[in-house]
């Protein structure tokens, strides 16, 4: 991870956090998916999910395997993230752009363990499905075409 791969990680946190609150503003944070939802819903919410796999896949390989989780898993009452989580992910996303921008000003042979804490962090705010699917993204062998 490098300030530059951060800089995208907001980016796209940025972008989850627009999707959260249009679907938290129509919908309400507590909105129950089934299959007789409109398809406009069902649009949004894998939109918002997509960009959690988005955030996934700019993560190191060890942050997906090993996340850490300090708050509590959304996932387990709500379906859809939040507003409130998805601005913690950004927080964090801010935290790890200083932790780069510290190391590259005076980097070390080794890269500073508060880098892959704070990727471990964002990774534990996530779906842990959008981990699985960024981890299975990263081990996939290509294809000859």
């Amino acid at each position: 991870m490098n300030t530059s791969t951060a800089r995208v990680v907001a980016a796209k946190a940025a972008e989850l956090i627009e999707l959260a609150s249009i679907f938290q503003s129509c919908y309400g944070k507590d909105y129950r998916m089934k299959p007789g939802s409109p398809d406009v819903v069902w649009a949004l919410h894998e939109a918002i999910f997509k960009a959690q796999v988005d955030v996934a896949c700019l993560l190191d390989l060890d942050a997906l395997e090993n996340p850490a989780r300090r708050l509590p898993p959304w996932w387990k009452w709500q379906e859809t993230i939040d507003t409130g989580m998805a601005t913690q992910i950004m927080t964090e996303t801010c935290h790890l752009i200083a932790c780069c921008a510290s190391f590259e000003s005076s980097p070390t042979g080794v890269t500073s363990p508060a880098i892959g804490c704070s990727q471990r962090v964002i990774a534990g705010m996530l779906h842990p499905s959008t981990l699985m699917m960024a981890q299975e993204a990263r081990t996939a062998i290509p294809k000859a075409s």
